[in-house]
């Protein structure tokens, strides 16, 4: 999911939002830098809580990212992996409709269409959150800006992941360039992603296309995304009740 979702939802099986529950709950995307693997993001979150709070400093930097990540089972497992009896995780499953039009739309092989396309349903629901839940409006921009926080924070992620202290701390702010702080629009969406599609792919999409993908995305999420989150907050609550 992109970040506005995952602070959303960190919101709601945390019951609280601060700069250090913000950074964890998008630190996993900050792989968009280059400096970090997505495995060692995503799937060594309980690692990271266990290694925060043996150091006593953090600890819901880490619980955010736990929220968000896929290993234990945060809010990406059910997004991209498994949710229901469904083959795929929601977004996968969401955007089977809309295969065709993204692999025009963004110039792609044939074969990376399904996965392009889960992240048009991510991008239509970053839409239907940012039009849905106004109450948390504003946080990542002002997370971001807390640059005190991302140095202490990256004093102690840089031995863990094994990276210099440097690349942690400007992971945070090269993540915020390819993402939406303000205001959420379709338009705005796809001008976006087409900087991630160019780095990564080195592709160049039909940005007027693509946000009519996520209009139309937006449609399929109106009636699947409540509750999919729903269930999704129920069962990461439960990582924490134990």
């Amino acid at each position: 999911m992109f970040p506005y979702t995952h602070i959303c939802f960190a919101k709601d099986v945390l019951g609280d939002l601060t700069n250090e529950i913000v950074l964890g709950a998008v630190f996993p995307d900050t792989i968009i830098a280059g400096f970090i693997e997505h495995s060692e993001t995503h799937r060594r979150c309980a690692q990271l809580y266990s290694y925060l709070s043996r150091v006593g400093l953090f600890q819901n930097f880490a619980k955010g990212a736990i929220t968000h990540g896929s290993a234990p089972q945060g809010l990406d497992y059910y997004c991209d992996e498994k949710y229901l009896d469904f083959s795929h995780g929601f977004a996968f499953q969401q955007a089977l409709p809309l295969v065709e039009k993204v692999i025009k739309a963004c110039n792609l092989p044939e074969e990376m269409g399904l996965w392009k396309a889960h992240n048009f349903i991510e991008m239509s629901a970053e839409l239907w959150m940012y039009n849905n839940r106004t109450d948390c409006y504003g946080y990542l921009a002002k997370a971001l800006d807390d640059q005190n926080l991302i140095l202490d924070l990256s004093e102690l992620l840089a031995p863990f992941f094994d990276v210099p202290i440097g690349k942690i701390a400007m992971s945070l702010p090269i993540y915020g360039e390819y993402v939406l702080l303000g205001e959420v629009t379709a338009p705005k969406l796809a001008e976006k992603y087409s900087l991630q599609t160019k780095k990564k792919h080195g592709i160049n999409i039909d940005i007027a296309a693509a946000a009519e993908i996520i209009e139309e995305g937006l449609l399929i999420v109106d009636n699947t995304l409540p509750e999919f989150m729903t269930f999704s907050v129920t069962e990461v609550k439960k990582l924490f009740s134990v």
